[in-house]
């Protein structure tokens, strides 16, 4: 990797160092950040082209059609087009989804918030993942994919979310409604149930493979 990633902060009332400090620490590679939510998307011009973006979650919701929401969309839809890898996580996974024509709304009409850990069951040999293999992720949303875009894959599925993980066809994206990213400090501010050890654990080495899948992608890319 000769580039950094760029890491695309959508976090609204506190910005998610503690998530772009744990991928630092466990894969040892070059970052920038872009708090886009709170100040634009103007600082992706300031850098050279990234090698990849990371998407992460957000309080907000796609349907706000806020300005650097419509603006990041935009932004990311192009990097797709010139076949730099995206991957989208939580709010990530909706935008793109959202971009590329499909319908995202509440899981459960009465706004029903999923959180703690899910495991999830690949569906295609993609992107580095296996089809039959599961792995758990930390979740925390009331929202929801609800259509496959088309020209996307149905990566990932589990019990509660059904398009849990997508990707493009042919175009260099996947992504989760789970948080591969989730740190220690994420897991105590944004989920409010008790996890066992167990679940923990497995929490944080789903993450790890997701992002490792990124990444790896990015250095074979």
């Amino acid at each position: 990797m000769n580039k950094p990633i760029a890491i695309i902060d959508c976090a609204i009332s506190k910005p998610s160092y503690n998530c772009m400090n744990q991928m630092i620490q466990n894969f040892n590679i070059p970052t920038t950040y872009h708090w886009v939510s709170q100040f634009g998307c103007s600082s992706l011009d300031k850098i050279e082209e990234a090698s990849g973006y990371i998407i992460f979650g957000s309080d907000s919701n796609v349907y706000q059609r806020l300005e650097w929401q419509v603006d990041l969309a935009k932004r990311m839809k192009e990097k797709l087009e010139k076949n730099i890898p995206v991957m989208g996580i939580c709010f990530g996974h909706q935008l793109i989804a959202d971009i590329f024509g499909s319908k995202v709304d509440m899981v459960k009409p009465d706004n029903q918030l999923f959180e703690g850990t899910r495991k999830t069951k690949v569906l295609a040999d993609k992107f580095g993942f296996k089809k039959d293999e599961e792995f758990s992720l930390f979740i925390t949303h009331h929202y929801e994919v609800k259509e496959l875009p088309k020209g996307f894959i149905h990566l990932a599925t589990s019990n509660d979310c059904f398009l849990d993980g997508i990707a493009h066809e042919t175009l260099p994206f996947f992504s989760f409604q789970g948080h591969p990213e989730a740190s220690q400090d994420f897991v105590d501010g944004h989920i409010e149930m008790t996890l066992s050890e167990q679940e923990l654990k497995a929490g944080y080495e789903g993450g790890r493979k997701v992002i490792k899948n990124f990444i790896d992608y990015i250095n074979g890319h």
